[in-house]
């Protein structure tokens, strides 16, 4: 009872000693809730496509100490510029990869993004992702299509001017009610006349997107690039490993690319084969360095708050030095006393953890589910309490210490 008595008699001091220890507490709760959700839907997303997807880029995926793309270059030394300079993939080199036995590659795709404005109807969308594809493109996104159809294999093959436009462009063109009518009108695109056949359902948000589909235009790839202009779509090829082991369609896709592209066996590639697990490693990897960072604010300001319960304590004792002196002088050991300033020191320290705690689940709740499902579990409170405990006794124990160790005579003079 005496130790509330001590905490209630002066609520400022209280307070201010708390504030360092709540604010870390919240910290790390906070953080470890956003990149706890973070990762559960980076793991969603590569779940969707795949691990196994190998995608050529011109940009490999790289990793700190090596190289994920799974090249022979010295990411160390890395010139970018070269990377930049590498070609675009062609649909020359789909073809190729296509012609692949079954048993090595189960799928495969082109696909090449833009920019691009759409107008229907007097209504003008700006700045919407044109996506020119070939192949089995419904691999590289989230959404199908709900209403009209897919492309045909002589759409796709050819440069049609047939489009499948996502869902917000739909409803921003049209309105929610009356989408459907879309299908067979038709659209400006840059200026040109195309016939919309499809409309793809809602995707939503998530994390990994290789394509965000609600605001994308898709076309036959060589309409793309009409549109676009040569060179003007950033482009990657992307397929996936039939019976053969993602390892070795790599090393038959690598074979295929430099023959299609004419490479000597002295020449190194000038592509990447990038994978999905390679970019689950980057992710990873800089989850990693945020929650690090996420961290070393937490410590500091629970190290603040360790050094402002040292000093509320060190003041505690001075304080309450002749009542220490009068306990001992009636017998109380000195293992008693260390105890009692142990445990409000203690004590100061899990309120303040809780106060973080509350303080961290109102942000949390906060926070739009869309993006991150971000969420306070058992294991972040246990790790905030395990926090506080720890810093309460270790800031505790120099000022429990000090007052354990005062003579009675002495204490009772002052």
């Amino acid at each position: 009872m005496e130790i509330f008595h001590q905490i209630k008699s002066d609520p400022l001091r209280t307070f201010l000693s708390l504030f360092g220890v709540s604010v870390g507490i919240f910290v790390v709760v906070v953080s470890f809730a956003l990149v706890d959700g973070f990762k559960r839907a980076v793991v969603a997303g590569f779940d969707h496509f795949g691990s196994d997807m190998v995608m050529v880029e011109r940009f490999p995926v790289v990793e700190d100490g090596g190289d994920g793309s799974g090249n022979d270059d010295d990411v160390d030394e890395a010139d970018w510029s070269r990377y930049a300079a590498r070609p675009q993939p062609t649909t020359d080199d789909f073809l190729a990869l296509a012609g692949q036995s079954t048993s090595t590659m189960a799928w495969s795709a082109i696909a090449g993004e833009a920019e691009a404005d759409i107008s229907y109807s007097g209504k003008i969308m700006r700045g919407c992702k044109l996506v020119g594809v070939r192949g089995a493109w419904q691999h590289l996104i989230y959404s199908s299509v709900c209403e009209g159809r897919d492309f045909s294999l002589a759409e796709l093959s050819g440069a049609d001017a047939k489009v499948i436009i996502g869902s917000k462009i739909a409803e921003g063109l049209a309105g929610q009610s009356s989408r459907s009518t879309l299908c067979g009108s038709t659209v400006r695109i840059d200026g040109r006349n195309m016939t919309v056949v499809g409309i793809l359902s809602e995707e939503g948000k998530n994390i990994i997107n290789l394509y965000a589909s609600d605001y994308a235009l898709f076309v036959p790839f060589a309409a793309a690039e009409d549109i676009a202009g040569d060179g003007a779509l950033e482009t990657m090829i992307a397929a996936g490993p039939g019976d053969a082991s993602r390892q070795a369609a790599i090393g038959e896709m690598r074979r295929t690319m430099r023959a299609a592209r004419r490479l000597s066996p002295a020449q190194d590639d000038n592509f990447a084969l990038n994978t999905m697990e390679d970019l689950c490693r980057q992710t990873v990897s800089l989850t990693r360095k945020i929650t690090a960072l996420g961290l070393a604010v937490a410590l500091f300001s629970l190290l603040i708050g360790g050094f402002g319960i040292v000093n509320i304590m060190f003041v505690s004792v001075k304080e309450r030095t002749w009542s220490i002196g009068l306990k001992k002088a009636l017998g109380a050991r000195r293992k008693r006393i260390l105890l009692e300033f142990q445990l409000e020191a203690l004590l100061l320290s899990v309120l303040g953890a809780a106060l973080g705690l509350v303080l961290a689940c109102g942000v949390v709740a906060l926070i739009p589910s869309g993006v991150v499902d971000a969420r306070i579990t058992s294991g972040h409170i246990v790790l905030a309490f395990a926090l506080a405990c720890t810093l309460g006794l270790a800031s505790g124990m120099a000022p429990a210490a000090q007052a354990s160790r005062l003579l009675p005579v002495d204490a009772l003079r002052k």
